[in-house]
């Protein structure tokens, strides 16, 4: 999958030097990819771009996390307790269907303009796409491991690392997947919003100046981050998925 996306990275990028080639657009409307590639190596020179992308990565790594621990979390508590799932359900997806970039402003006068509001919104849109993955694959457990569980009178414990997380891995990483990439739009505008560091804040700052090279450098640095986070997701789920094959 990494080659193939890698192949049509390389499309895009001959489709852009055409485009530039044969029409000449001016800099300020559409750069060449040489130019954008100077201004990140400037920005990586003279911008602090490595402690950008690092405050970034760090953003989104504290917040997937804590989005895909609580998702888990609360997917098993409402397989154990279905009156709660039936309360929480409404409060869950109320949240999860107000705009995000309308979330931002209110954690930014809670939680100021530090790191605390990204990662809570990388959180929240992280934590329903695992959840609902997670409770997916919790009720879609085949009835016979349920009945050969019981037979061999397994503690809830055993239950779950035997049965039923094996079970729900596929679902559970197909919403975390997902989670990925919509944790990069949730930084992203948590950074727009109010930051003094980031990549998202870099984006911001070409977009004030009309400096078009690092909005494009910005988006595409972002773009890959984003593919990159996805990759390794997607090497850790092949990894787990033949680990439990085994148990």
């Amino acid at each position: 999958m990494l080659k193939r996306g890698a192949y049509g990275l390389a499309l895009i990028f001959g489709f852009w030097f055409g485009a530039v080639f044969l029409f000449e657009p001016p800099s300020f409307l559409l750069p060449g990819p040489g130019e954008v590639l100077m201004r990140l190596a400037f920005l990586y020179e003279y911008g602090g771009l490595p402690r950008h992308v690092r405050v970034t990565l760090l953003q989104v790594l504290w917040g997937f996390l804590i989005g895909f621990g609580s998702g888990v979390a609360v997917a098993l508590l409402f397989t154990r307790v279905p009156l709660l799932e039936r309360l929480a359900t409404p409060l869950i997806l109320l949240l999860q269907t107000a705009p995000k970039i309308a979330i931002a402003p209110l954690l930014l006068l809670w939680l100021g303009i530090g790191a605390g509001p990204k990662i809570v919104l990388v959180a929240i849109v992280t934590f329903f796409p695992v959840m609902t993955g997670m409770l997916s694959g919790l009720r879609f457990v085949h009835k016979s491991y349920l009945d050969l569980a019981t037979v061999l009178k397994l503690n809830a414990w055993q239950r779950f690392w035997n049965i039923e997380l094996p079970s729900s891995l596929p679902t559970l990483f197909a919403g975390a997947s997902v989670a990925t990439t919509l944790a990069m739009t949730a930084v992203l505008i948590g950074e727009f919003m109010g930051a003094s560091e980031g990549m998202g804040f870099l984006l911001a700052s070409g977009q004030e100046n009309a400096d078009t090279a690092t909005v494009i450098a910005m988006v595409l640095l972002l773009s890959l981050t984003g593919w990159f986070l996805f990759e390794i997701f997607e090497a850790l789920r092949r990894k787990m998925e033949n680990r439990f094959s085994a148990i």
